[in-house]
């Protein structure tokens, strides 16, 4: 049996223990999310700290710095997530339907669902820091995970005619406007526990499609 070259034997070593490292590197950085995503779920946007990440995970703020720049890099990465699955949750909703109507209506459900299912994150998202949640601008909408997903089957609703003399951008922030309304009601009090979040967005949303085809 023929043996290896010792450099090709040095070359495998080289590589295996880069991909060891590189994998220790890319466990740590997701240690250091998931403890990230618990704190800020537990304590808010303003009672976040780096120290806290250090804490909670027996790291230095050093090693955090290793994986990312300063605290609102941790932040703005978390918020990536969390607004990724949101579109994601939107998406699948979008997609269960054909009909306009259906599928905005499917979109209403599923936007309130996940407020309710996931308070602390909605908070933070959308509630407790305004530019955290901002939405974006001009054709950046169109290409934004989560409102691009309502701007889609705002289109089909325009396209269909029953959304008057509104064009996709009004229809798409006025039925937004409304079911964030919705959400943000039911993750900040208990004013809608008795009737059901999920269920008054799909009404108001069915009022708000009424209004829009006259008007």
């Amino acid at each position: 049996m023929s043996v290896p070259p010792a450099d090709t034997r040095s070359k495998r070593l080289r590589q295996r223990s880069l991909e060891r490292r590189d994998a220790e590197r890319a466990q740590l950085r997701d240690e250091l999310l998931a403890a990230a995503e618990r704190l800020l779920q537990a304590n808010g946007y303003a009672g976040f700290s780096l120290r806290q990440v250090a804490e909670e995970t027996g790291y230095t703020p050093t090693t955090i710095y290793r994986h990312f720049k300063d605290r609102d890099d941790l932040l703005g990465t978390v918020l990536d997530k969390w607004f990724d699955k949101f579109a994601a949750t939107l998406d699948a909703a979008d997609r269960s339907a054909t009909d306009p109507r259906d599928r905005l209506m499917a979109q209403s459900a599923a936007y309130i669902r996940f407020a309710v299912e996931h308070p602390a994150v909605y908070r933070v998202m959308f509630l407790e820091r305004m530019d955290m949640g901002i939405l974006p601008s001009g054709e950046q909408f169109v290409d934004d995970p989560a409102f691009g997903v309502l701007i889609r089957a705002s289109q089909a609703l325009c396209d269909a005619g029953l959304a008057g003399s509104h064009d996709v951008m009004s229809t798409a922030m006025i039925l937004w406007m409304g079911v964030h309304g919705v959400a943000a009601m039911a993750v900040s009090s208990d004013m809608l526990a008795g009737i059901g979040a999920e269920r008054v967005g799909v009404l108001l949303g069915q009022t708000t499609l009424a209004g829009l085809a006259h008007s």
